[in-house]
């Protein structure tokens, strides 16, 4: 890997040639409403499906659906940095409301894991976005192989990789809570709109982390594609959707920046970032991944586990 500033370093040399850029902390109060939206835009695309044929209903999650939960995901990753609200809690419930239609609990195991992985970026059992060392040498580089993880990259990403992680989910009364707005989905979904609308929403929730434009973030975002450091930004159509989730490089930098204002960011320090390799393809980043022999499942920074007395476990 190329060697980089880590990311401590190139905020302190923004903040210091750029001090106005702090200006630019801080929550935006109207990705709610964003999410508000999504989330009726969602579920009424689920009724619209409870009586279409089931060949109808994927082609409508493949779409939509997916798109859909894509940027409510993505509105849970702001909440998770406190980026909506000015309190804690606030973002909490937000993030639980605007998860009920993947019908999947992952708000709160997300803030868990994703504050772990800003803080031990790279370190294997940590970073959950790591694979593990049996995974890399089971995959390698083949293409059939890295082909078959995409297509359960849902499975390793929300459940394989979370359980190596030794600073475990806890179960308080937020992962309750988020457990339970689940099963109220689940039965609300169920007794009033039926299995196809079921069938949609999963199917939704599946491609948004898996083998589609919407879940190729989670391969663009570390791996490094050009052989660099695996840090890499893309700055096309999908951040409309995606609170501009693409300018991750800008986003590790300087994480109290609303996901709105991260173009800001980038404008108003362009010469930390003109040299950095950039994505200019969700749907070329999958191909690109499962063809390129010289691209594995390793081909990111990955550093060695600490003692467990140095670990932090992030509390906000």
């Amino acid at each position: 890997m190329r060697p980089d500033p880590d990311h401590s370093t190139r905020r302190a040399a923004i903040l210091a040639s750029r001090p106005d850029v702090k200006r630019l902390f801080g929550p935006t109060a109207a990705t709610a409403w964003l999410g508000a939206g999504v989330v009726c835009l969602q579920v009424g695309m689920a009724a619209l499906m409870a009586r279409e044929p089931w060949w109808i209903t994927v082609a409508a999650a493949l779409c939509i659906g997916a798109f859909a939960i894509h940027c409510l995901n993505c509105i849970v990753h702001e909440c998770t940095h406190n980026l909506v609200f000015a309190n804690g809690p606030a973002n909490r419930l937000l993030a639980v409301f605007v998860n009920m239609p993947s019908l999947v609990p992952s708000a709160m195991a997300f803030r868990h894991y994703h504050l772990l992985h800003h803080h031990h970026f790279g370190v294997r059992g940590m970073d959950s976005d790591v694979p593990a060392a049996w995974e890399v040498r089971l995959v390698e580089s083949h293409s059939v192989r890295k082909l078959l993880w995409l297509l359960l990259l849902p499975v390793s990403y929300g459940l394989l990789h979370p359980v190596q992680v030794r600073a475990r989910l806890p179960l308080d009364r937020w992962v309750v809570l988020n457990i339970a707005a689940i099963g109220l989905a689940w039965v609300g979904v169920m007794w009033l709109l039926g299995w196809h609308a079921v069938l949609y929403l999963l199917v939704s929730t599946y491609f948004a982390t898996g083998p589609h434009p919407a879940g190729a973030h989670i391969l663009q975002e570390h791996i490094a594609f050009d052989g660099g450091n695996g840090m890499a930004s893309y700055y096309g159509p999908v951040n409309l959707l995606s609170v501009n989730l693409g300018y991750h490089l800008e986003h590790h930098d300087m994480p109290a920046v609303s996901g709105w204002r991260l173009p800001a960011l980038r404008r108003a320090a362009p010469e930390f970032y003109a040299g950095h390799y950039r994505h200019t393809s969700r749907v070329r980043g999958l191909w690109q991944f499962v063809s390129d022999r010289r691209i594995g499942l390793d081909s990111r920074p990955i550093r060695e586990p600490r003692p467990l007395g140095f670990l932090v476990e992030p509390t906000s």
